[in-house]
């Protein structure tokens, strides 16, 4: 098991590897950046609004 998983990293190319980095830290980045793409949605207004330290 452990010779088929060395053979299996050794032949994975290495801008696979880096494609699927770069897919899951869009993925895991997503929340942040949705109110820049969609714009803010009530809930984000309300969330300003309601927990805002002023």
């Amino acid at each position: 098991m452990r010779k088929a998983a060395y053979r299996l990293v050794r032949r994975t190319p290495p801008a696979l590897v880096y494609v699927i980095f770069l897919l899951l830290l869009m993925l895991a980045a997503a929340p942040a950046f949705r109110p820049v793409l969609f714009g803010p949605s009530v809930d984000d207004l309300l969330q300003l609004r309601c927990f805002s330290p002023v």
